[in-house]
């Protein structure tokens, strides 16, 4: 699917428009949660996942989002991701939203890890946990 954004952006959930190379780059080196992250990794988790690929008018990839989810009872909205040369035109909120009400993944409970006061993810539905006691995490390696 194409949904058309702000200032001729654009976004896809087409798996093949995805530039690797520039997604594992972002991750690897300007996020603060994936830094380090192996190609591979990066490879397998776009694999495995719904992805939505943000472009420029010209068509250059501007930015990415995953959800990883069942697509029946739970999606988490994960590695976020709009170029700093895209920034500050609401590229972002539309990128956040468009994979937030992705018709695969709109009718199911969504989770996210991110930097406290985000605002940006409070304006598309995002809050507290409404039971953290019930959560519990075990680290991968």
């Amino acid at each position: 699917m194409r949904w058309d954004g702000p200032d001729g952006y654009w976004a896809s959930d087409d798996r093949s428009l995805i530039d690797l190379g520039l997604v594992h780059d972002w991750m690897s080196r300007e996020s603060y949660w994936a830094a380090g992250r192996p190609r591979e990794v990066t490879a397998r988790s776009i694999e495995h996942s719904l992805v939505i690929g943000l472009y420029a008018p010209d068509g250059r990839q501007a930015g990415f989002a995953r959800q990883v989810t069942d697509y029946a009872t739970f999606a988490w909205l994960c590695d976020v991701f709009v170029d700093s040369a895209h920034r500050g035109a609401g590229v972002g909120s539309f990128l956040v939203r468009t994979a937030v009400e992705h018709p695969d993944v709109a009718d199911v409970r969504q989770l996210l890890m991110a930097t406290p006061g985000r605002t940006l993810y409070r304006r598309h539905g995002f809050g507290d946990l409404l039971k953290p006691e019930r959560w519990m995490e075990r680290p991968g390696r």
